[in-house]
């Protein structure tokens, strides 16, 4: 029914650190199962080319999830320092929220057969959640902004209007003025 949740441990897995990182950079190099192989039995290590194989398409999977998420977080950095107004939370609560949607159209009808619905709520409550949280955390501190901006403009006001009442008056009309504006537009 549902995937193993155990990391595969296979021959490489086993190996000593250097040569499991050298094997590696031998994969993301290009260099044949051969090559591996031979360069491992020079090291003392005995594996065939396909224990080499399935080692390769896991490490090579696993290496191109990491580039796809690499760019990813890239594109959101670009996005968000081109337009500062979005917030790279929102941008990754996004992203997550059409990769759950880009999933749900690639499964067949008998497919949901094997997700329990109590799993697909949970997981779809707890998307709805990190929403309402990343809104309501973007309203406290808009909220707290506003409240600093007004303190800060009742300060100004009070300033000018103790050391030059004309000005305040001015300011005051001019100020009535747009908000009548405003209202009429």
């Amino acid at each position: 029914m549902g995937r193993n949740n155990r990391r595969a441990c296979g021959k490489i897995d086993k190996l000593p650190a250097d040569l499991k990182d050298t094997v590696d950079q031998m994969l993301v190099s290009g260099q044949t199962y051969r090559e591996i192989v031979s360069y491992l039995s020079e090291n003392g290590e005995q594996l065939s080319q396909a224990a080499v194989s399935r080692y390769a398409s896991r490490f090579l999977a696993n290496a191109q999830q990491l580039r796809i998420a690499q760019e990813n977080f890239r594109m959101i950095l670009t996005e968000t320092e081109r337009y500062p107004e979005l917030d790279p939370a929102e941008a990754i609560l996004r992203m997550a929220s059409q990769k759950v949607f880009d999933a749900i159209a690639k499964l067949d009808e008998g497919q949901f057969d094997d997700v329990s619905a109590d799993d697909l709520l949970r997981q779809a409550t707890a998307l709805a959640r990190a929403v309402a949280y990343k809104r309501k955390t973007d309203l406290d501190v808009k909220s707290d902004k506003q409240i600093a901006l007004e303190e800060n403009q009742s300060l100004l006001y009070e300033t000018i209007k103790k050391s030059n009442p004309r000005l305040y008056n001015e300011l005051m009309d001019e100020i009535n003025k747009l908000k009548k504006q405003a209202k009429e537009a």
